[in-house]
């Protein structure tokens, strides 16, 4: 008689919650592989991720180490970008012949940047632990009229945070619930690591991009063709080291997936990180400006140029129809050989 084994159990995914000093977060986790993710609920901030690596879990998300680095916004880590990414050249931006004065969000900036929705009370809409392939939770945010002094606009917005064994896949999407057209950017502000590095200086980086975008010296895009620096071929660099940077660039190349892929790595092993976006400009930043300078590198996925408010080669990217949808997919996924 042949005694049959009974076939391994699934270990099942979870959501369960967690919190970051007093504030609430929502702990993933994928039970076929461990993989995990913490996001804070409020500006749905994506505090850690990590996945399989090397026989346990590497961590690839550089977030934010306590409750008072959050509510300095020192770095803008994993901040949501919306509804306008990066600065507004002299706080202010035209729109449809009128002209908006944009007051500071929070009282740490310096300046008008990355928007509202990084410090925002989010609301947990939908969770699905269902599909032992990914696990998924959907947060939902709300702009108004009189929300954001210089946005008197109605948007609602959701982003929807997938975790499967190797990749961390993010859906925004946002709607023109008024009834006017509205101006809206997105984007998204990670900082990513390659475990056992504990230095940028020893990884590589590769942009898939054919135009270098050219700033002023406020990190605002010169106006015009002047703001696009023609590239032959993709930027790489075989490590960081000495390299600088609070740069973006435009006109991506996607992959044959059609997914446009930037690659942080192990110059001798090739196994890092790659964080995707479907279009836009990719922005990175060394973090030399820090408080843990260089521990690990801004890679940010943005669905336009930095002031698109501003530039009338940016008008049809931002315009936001009354009545109209729109989805932004981004993410990352770890390289392993």
């Amino acid at each position: 008689m042949t005694t049959m084994k009974s076939p391994a159990a699934t270990v099942a995914n979870t959501i369960t919650d967690g919190t970051f000093g007093s504030l609430p977060t929502k702990i993933l986790r994928h039970g076929a592989s461990g993989a995990q993710a913490e996001i804070l609920v409020r500006g749905a901030t994506v505090l850690s991720w990590a996945a399989p690596w090397h026989g346990g879990l590497g961590e690839f998300i550089d977030g934010y180490v306590d409750e008072a680095d959050f509510a300095g916004q020192f770095g803008g880590r994993s901040a949501i970008l919306f509804p306008f990414a990066n600065r507004l050249r002299n706080n202010q931006y035209t729109f449809d012949g009128v002209t908006h004065e944009v007051g500071l969000q929070f009282p740490v900036d310096k300046e008008v940047i990355h928007g509202s929705a990084r410090m925002a009370d989010w609301t947990v809409v939908d969770e699905d632990v269902s599909d032992p392939r990914a696990v998924s939770i959907t947060f939902g945010y709300s702009i108004r009229p009189g929300d954001i002094a210089g946005y008197p606009f109605s948007v609602d917005a959701t982003v929807r945070f997938e975790l499967t064994e190797s990749s961390l896949d993010v859906l925004l999407t946002y709607r023109n619930v008024g009834d006017t057209d509205a101006p809206v950017a997105a984007g998204w502000h990670p900082y990513f690591r390659v475990p056992g590095h504990a230095t940028i200086d020893t990884l590589s980086l590769r942009v898939p991009a054919r135009a270098a975008i050219v700033t002023d010296d406020r990190l605002v895009p010169l106006a015009g063709d002047a703001a696009y620096a023609p590239m032959d071929s993709d930027l790489v660099h075989e490590t960081l080291a000495g390299v600088v940077y609070d740069h973006a660039w435009d006109r991506l190349v996607p992959d044959a997936d059609g997914r446009i892929r930037t690659l942080l790595t192990d110059p001798e092993t090739g196994e890092g990180v790659a964080v995707w976006q479907d279009r836009g400009t990719l922005l990175a930043f060394t973090g030399d400006a820090l408080t843990r300078p260089r521990e690990s590198a801004a890679i940010e996925s943005l669905e336009t140029t930095t002031d698109a408010f501003n530039r009338p080669d940016r008008q049809d990217e931002v315009r936001l129809a009354v009545g109209q949808e729109k989805t932004f997919a981004f993410g990352a996924h770890t390289i392993t050989r």
